[in-house]
């Protein structure tokens, strides 16, 4: 957590701007028990600290017509230059999120198609791409949630 220290405020200011991060100063300053101006200098703390990364607007895929969310595993083709492949991979706008992983395959990407179609569609083209081996694909049925990180339970 690059050296900080969470207290309790700290940890109710991060619920907060979890689940809206456009709360205004004042709506956290009053939830918490400090002032606007004390909760924007802990807000620019986290920031500085790394804790916040960013602000940025949570997109609902369905209502942008991607019905589908699948993860896809990747295994590289030997002597691949892997920054090569992951540039590659992240070029795909299918792809959501790319992590490397430990195991069979060496990435696992959330992908997210309008149909499974839309998805077969963007398989092939993935088995066709420079550097791929083979992939093995998991369809997600049901998501019960997705949140943003989970804050650690003791500082």
């Amino acid at each position: 957590m690059n050296g900080i220290h969470l207290d309790a405020i700290d940890r109710r200011i991060l619920e907060i701007l979890r689940e809206d991060g456009r709360a205004s100063h004042a709506h956290v300053a009053k939830d918490v028990g400090l002032s606007a101006p004390a909760v924007g200098e802990r807000i620019r703390k986290l920031e500085h600290a790394g804790v916040i990364e960013g602000y940025r607007a949570v997109l609902a895929p369905e209502a942008l017509g991607l019905k589908i969310t699948a993860f896809v595993a990747v295994a590289p083709k030997p002597g691949t230059r892997v920054p090569d492949l992951v540039t590659r991979l992240l070029e795909l706008r299918e792809v959501e999120a790319l992590h490397s992983v430990a195991g069979t395959y060496s990435y696992l990407a959330k992908v997210r198609a309008a149909s499974p179609e839309a998805l077969d569609v963007f398989l092939d083209s993935l088995m066709m791409m420079e550097g791929v081996e083979r992939t093995e694909t998991t369809m997600v049925l049901r998501t019960s949630t997705e949140r943003s990180a989970p804050l650690p339970w003791t500082s």
